[in-house]
């Protein structure tokens, strides 16, 4: 690798450790979009928050707060139970399918919420042995009534945070796992995908769905897309573009194999394969730092003409 590739491999290690101060730049809406301040990497052009929480402290927001037993599920604004998440979970189980071969499959959704892929999957893939990690009590509970319903085969669960899964030894060799719309949300991503990377066979496959919103045609108002609340730099912290995305990817051992057409869907899909870490060398895509400035300020000067239209 030369000198100049591996000080952006480090600085995109940075990015995804949410380090600011001496190599980013701040970025502000003139109107009150995110109340959590945004940062863009002066070296790569990555968009983030800096989480100022640890892993088990963010989850414990989306378990408790979001996720809770005790809300109303009359009143939840956010579930993968309505049909336009379940449509993503269809579609996302679709694109990869492409790529399984006709045999029987271990895979693992980590971080599966409340379950949905699974039944999707065995809608279009009889072969597939579900196994999953789930945070949430209540979620995990629920999950695995669903999976004992569908799975014809023994299988693995966790009730933990996707790093601790290692600390089940059984958790391994599967052929191909998930992360969908997770990643965006977890405030130790490349902790992340290394648990993944060791829990996978060779050549094993990772299927990532995230929103398609960073450098691409607008799709809906800005302020559709950056959480204001309180805890958005803790639930939300990273903002992915197809090359952040990738270049997390690549740093972590996997080489992208498929893309959706996210340029003009809702939805970026990818497929990666597992690489061997010692041996790969990862290849770099930034984004300049103007070019995301200029996409944020027109996607604002633009959103209110998006509005009238959706």
């Amino acid at each position: 690798m030369t000198k100049k590739k591996n000080k952006l491999v480090e600085e995109i290690k940075l990015d995804f450790n949410g380090v600011t101060v001496n190599r980013t730049i701040k970025f502000n809406f003139k109107n009150n979009i995110s109340k959590s301040q945004l940062y863009i990497s002066k070296k790569t052009g990555t968009l983030y928050h800096s989480p100022s929480n640890n892993s088990i402290e963010s989850l414990d927001i989306w378990s408790k707060k979001i996720y809770s037993k005790k809300i109303d599920t009359k009143k939840i604004k956010y579930t993968s139970n309505n049909p336009i998440m379940r449509s993503r979970h269809y579609y996302s189980a679709l694109f990869l399918n492409k790529y399984l071969k006709n045999k029987n499959i271990e895979f693992c959704d980590y971080g599966t919420g409340e379950g949905n892929l699974a039944l999707e999957f065995k809608r279009i893939n009889k072969k597939i042995n579900f196994n999953f990690t789930e945070h949430s009590p209540h979620l995990f509970r629920k999950t695995k009534k669903k999976i004992l319903d569908i799975n014809k085969k023994k299988f693995l669960s966790f009730n933990g945070s996707i790093e601790d899964s290692k600390k089940n030894d059984k958790f391994k060799n599967f052929d191909a796992c998930s992360l969908l719309w997770t990643l965006c949300n977890c405030v130790k991503p490349i902790d992340v995908l290394n648990t993944i990377h060791a829990s996978l066979k060779k050549n094993g496959l990772l299927l990532i769905s995230e929103s398609s919103r960073i450098m691409v045609p607008y799709k809906k108002p800005i302020y559709n897309f950056f959480v204001s609340g309180h805890h958005a730099k803790n639930t939300h912290p990273w903002f992915f573009s197809y090359n952040s995305l990738s270049n997390l990817l690549e740093i972590c051992g996997f080489s992208i194999i498929a893309t959706n057409r996210y340029y003009d869907e809702n939805d970026l899909v990818v497929i990666a394969k597992k690489k061997d870490k010692k041996r790969y060398v990862p290849k770099i895509k930034i984004d300049k730092v103007e070019n995301i400035k200029k996409f944020l300020t027109d996607w604002e000067k633009n959103s209110f003409f998006l509005k009238r239209f959706i």
